[in-house]
C-alpha cells in the first residue's frame, strides 16, 4: 500500500519561526528541532541536513531518524549517492523505491536499510548549491508535487537562516565557489565586440531576506500587489525615456514589459505568499526555482525569457523593501570612471538603468544572442562577454576589470604587462574604427581593381538603416526567425505580410535575401512546443521542422509572396542535407504561389530568385546535383565549420582547438567557390568569417567575391579589401595552401603586415 498525507505548510512555517526564536537554544539545537519538526510535520521516517564542507563533499549536520553518531562524521562527495546526486545536479529528487535508483549507495552505519522513500531538495543560495534536505519513509510513497514545493519552501527558509549565522557558524560551511587575488584571465564567449577597462559592480549582489514567515498573510498580499503596481509604474518611466524607444529595438523593451504584468508569474508568488511566506521569501522562492529551471534548460528561448523574470524578481524585492532599485553602482554615481556590470544574467531594463552610471563593457554568467539584454547591449554598442561560469564568485566589487568582446575573454585584476598590452589594443582599434569609418561609404575595391560585393546580414528593420552609409549590394541574409522569436505567439499572417513589407520598402531597390525560419538547436519559439533532442543543434530544426509541419513553412512562404508584390523575391532555405529536401521546400513555394494566383487579387512578385544555405557537409558534396534547382547559393561557415570539425561553437573550451583558417578547412570552401563558378551560380558566404578581415582576406584567396556581415563589421572588411592586392595575394596563397599544419593564421597575419594591409 503506497501511503499519501496531507500537509499544513503554513502551520509548519510558524513552528520554524519559533524554533528560530529560541534564544536559549544552540544553533545545533534549533536544527535537530528544525529537522524532528519536518519528520513529524511531513510523516516521515528520517529529515535529515547536508551542508557543503570546502565546495568538496557533503557532510551530515543534522538528522532525526538516522544514526545520531554519525553526524558530522557521515561525508559524500558531489554526485555520490542520491544525496550527493541532488548536490550535483542541483534539483529534487523523489523516488517511491530509492534502492532502484543507479545512484543509490547503502551507508550501513546510518541505519537506512529498511528505509524505502525518499525525497530531497537542494539548498540553493545566490544559484549555487550548499546544501541537500532529505524525506526518508519506511514504508512505499508517492510524494506529490505539492509536497516537493513545500520541502523546497522550507529549504529556502533553511539557507536563509544558514548564511545568516542562525542555524550554523557561517565558516562551517561552504557555498561552492572561490576567488583569486591574482590577475586572472576568464575566457567566455563574445556576444559583442569592443574593447572596455573600468570598475567592477555586481549586478544585484545577494538580497538578505531576513524574515521569511509572515504575521498576517491578508496585510502581505496587500504590500505585494502594491509593490508590484510601484514596479510595473518605473519601468513603464525608465522606457519612455530611453533613446531606444522609437527604434526597432522597442520590442525588446514592450516584451520585457508584458513579463512585468504575467499573470502566471505573478500568481506562482501570492500562492507562496498565501503558504505563510512574507512576499519578499515567496519572490526570492519563485525566482530560485526558475533559476533551477534556467540551469537544466536546453531551450535558448526560454533562459534567455526565464533571465527576463529573475530581473523582474530582483526589482520587484527593492519595491518589497522600499528600495530605489539601485546597486553598488550608487558608489560610482559622481566617479568618471566607468564600470563594468557583473552578473549572472542581465534583463534589458537593468542594462538601461546602469546606462546612466557610465557603464562600458558586460560580463556574464550566462546569455546568448538572442537574449534581450544581447541586443539592447548591441545598440548602445557596449562589449559584452558571456557564458564565464561563476562569475560572481570569481569578481569583487571595485577591482578593474578588462573586456575584450573580440575575442570573449575578460581579465581580472590585470597586471601592468596586460594593461599595457590593452591599451596597445585599444589605441590600434581606435585608430583603425577612425579609418574604418572613412572608407564606410567608399566601394570595396582591391589595389588591382577587382570589385568585392559586401552584403548586409540583418535580423531587425533598424539594420536596414546602414545600407545607405555602408553603400552595400543587399541584405545578404535576413535571419526571419529573429522577429518571431521577439513574439510570444506565433506571429499571424498579417503581422508577417506587414514585416516583410516595410523591410523591402525600407530596402528600396536593393534585393533582401529572406531566409525561412531558421528555428531549433539553440533558437526555440517559446510557443511552439520543442522536442528533447540530446543534440540540439543536429536534431530537428530550420528546413526539417519546415518540411515536418508544412502549414508552418507555407504560411511564411505566403506572407512573403503577399509582401513582394510586384517586386524580385529572394528566398533562401537553411540546413538543407540533400537534394530531396530542397525539392519539397520549392514545391510547397510552387503551391503557395499557385494559391496566390487563383485566391489574390494583388499582384504576384516579378521573379522568384531561390537559393540553398550550404552549411551541412553532406551537401558539399552533391552540391553540383542541386545547383541545377537553385538560382544562387549561401554558404553559412558557422555551421558548416563546427560540423566539419565535430565542435560545438559556444563552448568555451573549443574555442582555440579548431581553426577556420586551417588548410583542410579552406580547402572545402575552396571547393565549393569553383564548383558555384563552374555552374556560373552566384554564391555569397554569409557567416563569421565575412566579419573577420584576416579570415575575410583568406576567403578571397580561396575565391569568393561575395561577403555578407553585420553592418559594424563592414567598415573594418572594406579597409582590408581597400588595402590588398588580391592578384599577389592569391600567388602567396597557393604557395602555403598545402602545408600540413593545423592553422594557416600565422602565415596569412605575417603575409598582410609585410605588405600593408589593414587587417
Amino acid at each position: 500500500m503506497i501511503a499519501s498525507v496531507s500537509i499544513n505548510s503554513h502551520r509548519l512555517l510558524r513552528r520554524l519561526r519559533d524554533i528560530m526564536g529560541g534564544a536559549d537554544l544552540s544553533s545545533q539545537n534549533k536544527l535537530d528541532l528544525i529537522v524532528k519538526l519536518i519528520a513529524a510535520d511531513m510523516s516521515a521516517e528520517v529529515c535529515s541536513v547536508y551542508l557543503m564542507r570546502g565546495g568538496m563533499f557533503l557532510e551530515l549536520f543534522a538528522s532525526h531518524g538516522l544514526n545520531p553518531h554519525m553526524v558530522h562524521r557521515l561525508r559524500l562527495d558531489m554526485g555520490e549517492g542520491v544525496v550527493g546526486d541532488v548536490a550535483a545536479n542541483s534539483r529534487p529528487l523523489v523516488l517511491s523505491d530509492a534502492k532502484s535508483h543507479p545512484s543509490f549507495k547503502l551507508i550501513p552505519q546510518a541505519d537506512e536499510e529498511k528505509l524505502t522513500s525518499f525525497m530531497a531538495v537542494p539548498l540553493n543560495r545566490g544559484g549555487k548549491v550548499m546544501g541537500v534536505l532529505t524525506l526518508q519513509t519506511l514504508k512505499k510513497r508517492i510524494f506529490s508535487n505539492e509536497e516537493v514545493e513545500i520541502l523546497q519552501t522550507i529549504a529556502m527558509v533553511l539557507a536563509e537562516m544558514i548564511v545568516a549565522g542562525e542555524l550554523i557558524n557561517q565558516n562551517e560551511f561552504h557555498i561552492v565557489g572561490g576567488s583569486d587575488s591574482h590577475s586572472l584571465k576568464l575566457t567566455g564567449i563574445s556576444l559583442n565586440p569592443g574593447l572596455a577597462c573600468g570598475t567592477a559592480v555586481l549586478h544585484h549582489p545577494h538580497i538578505i531576506v531576513k524574515q521569511i514567515i509572515s504575521e498576517d498573510t491578508h496585510a502581505e498580499l496587500t504590500r505585494f500587489d502594491q509593490a508590484v503596481q510601484s514596479m510595473q509604474a518605473s519601468i513603464k518611466a525608465l522606457f519612455s525615456k530611453s533613446c531606444l524607444q522609437n527604434t526597432q529595438h522597442r520590442e525588446v523593451l514592450e516584451a520585457y514589459e508584458m513579463f512585468a504584468h504575467d499573470r502566471g508569474w505573478l500568481t506562482r508568488i501570492k500562492r507562496l505568499i498565501e503558504t505563510g511566506l512574507t512576499a519578499e521569501a515567496a519572490v526570492q522562492k519563485v525566482q530560485r526555482d526558475l533559476r533551477i529551471q534556467l540551469s537544466h534548460a536546453n531551450n535558448s528561448l526560454l533562459r534567455d525569457r526565464l533571465w527576463d523574470f529573475e530581473d523582474l524578481a530582483n526589482r520587484l524585492l527593492h519595491h518589497l523593501f522600499g528600495e530605489k532599485e539601485e546597486t553598488d553602482r550608487e558608489t560610482h554615481k559622481h566617479e568618471e570612471e566607468r564600470i563594468i556590470v557583473v552578473a549572472r544574467s542581465l534583463g534589458p531594463a537593468e542594462l538601461l538603468e546602469y546606462e546612466r552610471y557610465g557603464v562600458c563593457g558586460l560580463v556574464l554568467e550566462e546569455g546568448l544572442q538572442t537574449a534581450h539584454v544581447s541586443i539592447v547591449a548591441r545598440a548602445l554598442d557596449i562589449p559584452v562577454v558571456s557564458r564565464i561560469s561563476d562569475v560572481l564568485s570569481k569578481i569583487e566589487p571595485g577591482e578593474t576589470v578588462l573586456v575584450d568582446g573580440d575575442a570573449g575573454v575578460a581579465i581580472l585584476r590585470p597586471d601592468s604587462r596586460a594593461l599595457m598590452n590593452f591599451e596597445s589594443k585599444r589605441e590600434y582599434f581606435s585608430k583603425r574604427r577612425f579609418m574604418a569609418q572613412k572608407v564606410r561609404g567608399q566601394p570595396a575595391v582591391t589595389l588591382d581593381g577587382i570589385e568585392i560585393d559586401l552584403h548586409l546580414n540583418a535580423g531587425l528593420l533598424i539594420d536596414l538603416e546602414h545600407l545607405k552609409p555602408t553603400a552595400t549590394k543587399s541584405v545578404g541574409l535576413y535571419r526571419t526567425e529573429i522577429p518571431f522569436m521577439m513574439h510570444y505567439e506565433f506571429p499571424t499572417l498579417e503581422t508577417q505580410v506587414k514585416l516583410y513589407s516595410e523591410l523591402i520598402q525600407a530596402a528600396e531597390s536593393r534585393p533582401i535575401v529572406f531566409r525561412t525560419l531558421d528555428i531549433g538547436g539553440d533558437k526555440i519559439l517559446p510557443y511552439l512546443r520543442a522536442t528533447e533532442d540530446e543534440n540540439p543543434v543536429l536534431g530537428w530544426r530550420a528546413i526539417r521542422i519546415g518540411l515536418d509541419r508544412p502549414m508552418l513553412l507555407r504560411q511564411q512562404l505566403r506572407a512573403l509572396v503577399q509582401a513582394a508584390s510586384k517586386k524580385e523575391l529572394h528566398l533562401m532555405f537553411p540546413m538543407v542535407a540533400e537534394v530531396e529536401e530542397l525539392l519539397e521546400a520549392k514545391h510547397l513555394l510552387d503551391l503557395e504561389v499557385e494559391r496566390a494566383r487563383k485566391h489574390n487579387k494583388q499582384a504576384l512578385p516579378s521573379s522568384f530568385k531561390v537559393g540553398v544555405m550550404v552549411e551541412i557537409p553532406s551537401l558539399v558534396w552533391s552540391l553540383s546535383s542541386i545547383l541545377s534547382h537553385v538560382d544562387f547559393v549561401s554558404l553559412g561557415s558557422n555551421d558548416l565549420s563546427q560540423f566539419f570539425f565535430a565542435a560545438d561553437r559556444t563552448n568555451p573550451n573549443l574555442a582555440d582547438r579548431y581553426d577556420v583558417l586551417s588548410p583542410v578547412f579552406l580547402d572545402l570552401l575552396g571547393h565549393i567557390a569553383k564548383t558555384c563558378e563552374a555552374a556560373q551560380k552566384p554564391l555569397t558566404l554569409c557567416g563569421e568569417m565575412a566579419a573577420h578581415p584576416l579570415e575575410a582576406m583568406a576567403l578571397l584567396m580561396s575565391g569568393y567575391r561575395s561577403l555578407s556581415m553585420a553592418p559594424s563589421c563592414i567598415g573594418n572588411i572594406k579597409l582590408m579589401i581597400r588595402s590588398l592586392n588580391l592578384g599577389s595575394a592569391i600567388e602567396y596563397f597557393q604557395t602555403i595552401r598545402k602545408k600540413t599544419k593545423k592553422t594557416l593564421r600565422q602565415d596569412l597575419s605575417n603575409y598582410a603586415k609585410d605588405h600593408g594591409i589593414i587587417y
